[in-house]
């Protein structure tokens, strides 16, 4: 195999870095030459790597942009959003009717208090609902899960 011809570099470091190399060197069983060699080597298949990283990462931009196309992809993501806020607006209208049939109940059993004091229940409970809605969901296994807790909320009422 043919020997590729050399070229002497001189190179000026501080101190304290040439005796690294030096430790270094040593610790490896090698010459500070070579030492230098591997680590000039190294920096250099680094700097190779990073510009082919990113040749291939616009390589394959390009071939995704070309396989999905970006207005496809933005109807779909709209579209699955769409379909969510139906959703939500179908459950937050049969929470809200049964929310109301809950009232209508209750002023029909509840003869016994005042209407004042029905309202008062009606506020509290909204209160509650409106702090149960506050909490987060790591909150919310262990605020239910509470059922000491959740019988005082509820003989607050």
């Amino acid at each position: 195999m043919k020997q590729e011809p050399t070229i002497q570099l001189c190179v000026k470091v501080p101190a304290h870095t040439a005796e690294q190399i030096k430790k270094l060197a040593a610790a490896n069983n090698i010459g500070v030459a070579e030492q230098l060699r591997q680590f000039i080597e190294r920096g250099l298949s680094v700097e190779g790597y990073s510009q082919n990283i990113d040749f291939i990462a616009s390589i394959i931009r390009q071939e995704l942009m070309a396989v999905y196309h970006l207005e496809d992809i933005k109807a779909v993501v709209e579209q699955q959003t769409n379909r969510i806020a139906k959703m939500h607006m179908k459950s937050g209208k049969i929470d809200a009717a049964a929310f109301f049939l809950l009232i209508k109940v209750l002023m029909n059993i509840a003869h016994e208090g005042t209407e004042d004091q029905f309202d008062q229940m009606l506020n509290e409970a909204v209160t509650l609902g409106v702090d149960y809605m506050q909490k987060k969901d790591f909150q919310i296994n262990s605020f239910l899960q509470d059922t000491d807790n959740l019988r005082r909320l509820a003989d607050k009422l």
